[in-house]
């Protein structure tokens, strides 16, 4: 590895400190939004979001992230297309109070295990560590979590929990491997 391109990677000449103020530019709106993504880079990965960070900050092109973490160019490429994936998932999935949802949830269904089941794949988007959890197999917690579904597409009221795990149904897969400790933390 080729010790200028390194400390060039890590020099504070490049740090984000050094950049052009663009703060008269970007208003006081934009630069909330761009601290929340920056604070929910801290749910995905911690490889994930380095990868993000010297990409998209630091304009470090794939291949030589490859090189830095020892996988080819379209593997960089993968990588970065299922962090910013996640990323655009987690920024967008709306912030619920556990009592809150659990609460509204109680008042929409009369299962006790149709809500526990609900609540805790909000907390962890896996049907696996769900059903770890509930002591039911990962069939049936995805059942429940189908059929709560469905029921709540019929509910006026809980429009927006509906649209909420409409929208971790569709996104399941991608978030399987992001609920790292950070997220849960975070959600807790």
């Amino acid at each position: 590895m080729d010790n200028s391109l390194m400390e060039k990677i890590f020099s504070n000449d490049f740090s984000l400190e050094n950049l052009p103020l663009m703060q008269e530019e970007i208003s006081k709106v934009d630069r909330e939004r761009i601290d929340y993504v920056f604070d929910k880079m801290s749910t995905i990965s911690a490889k994930e979001a380095d990868l993000l960070y010297l990409y998209l900050i630091k304009g470090i092109p794939q291949s030589i992230l490859g090189k830095i973490f020892g996988y080819t160019q379209p593997n960089i490429h993968y990588r970065l297309e299922r962090g910013m994936g996640r990323l655009k998932v987690i920024v967008n999935l709306p912030v619920y109070d556990l009592d809150d949802l659990e609460n509204r949830l109680r008042g929409f269904f009369t299962c006790d295990k149709d809500i526990k089941v609900m609540v805790l794949i909000y907390v962890y988007s896996s049907q696996s560590k769900v059903a770890e959890i509930v002591g039911e197999s990962q069939g049936k917690v995805r059942y429940r979590f189908l059929k709560c579904l469905k029921s709540l597409s019929n509910s006026q009221s809980l429009n927006d929990i509906y649209l909420m795990y409409k929208m971790l149904k569709e996104n399941l897969t991608l978030l399987r491997k992001s609920k790292d400790k950070e997220r849960v933390k975070a959600i807790l």
